[in-house]
């Protein structure tokens, strides 16, 4: 039977395995890494004695920002093995809904952009009085750079 199916979703809902408490769990897991990521870049630039620590961890986003993916995988790992499913079957793979699916996902890209750089503008008038916010990623010693550059914002389809 397929796991995500309606009626493997109600067989683990009624055997207590499948809760709201996993999902309203993740919808802050991202922003709680992210504070906690930088917060240990911050220590770091603490601990060398630096004056604006949390504003000089700043540009180390790209280099962070796997830790921060990784918190999250596996968090939805242990909720997933916890609702006795995998991680994969998350995806719901159906050969048969490939275009349709990638199509959608297509659409919904530049829609999710509107939103992301909408919140990025809005934050940055709401904080510091004008429409294009501080840029956050500033100069980074070579091999950071490169791992952003290679690993990191290729993640992301650039």
């Amino acid at each position: 039977m397929d796991p995500n199916s309606y009626e493997a979703l109600l067989r683990r809902r009624d055997a207590g395995t499948l809760t709201w408490r996993g999902p309203a769990l993740m919808l802050f897991a991202r922003a709680a890494g992210a504070v906690g990521a930088q917060a240990l870049v911050a220590a770091v630039f603490a601990l060398r004695s630096s004056p604006t620590p949390w504003h000089d961890a700043e540009p180390w986003l790209p280099v962070y920002g796997t830790l921060i993916d990784v918190g999250c995988l596996a968090l939805l790992w242990r909720l997933t093995r916890r609702e006795g499913i995998r991680l994969f079957d998350l995806l719901g793979f159906e050969r048969t809904r490939l275009v349709r699916d990638a199509l959608l996902g297509f659409a919904l890209v530049p829609a999710s952009l509107v939103f992301i750089l909408g919140g990025t503008y809005a934050a940055g008038w709401l904080l510091y009085g004008s429409l294009t916010p501080p840029y956050l990623l500033g100069p980074l010693p070579l091999p950071a750079a490169l791992y952003g550059v290679l690993v990191y914002f290729r993640s992301f389809g650039g």
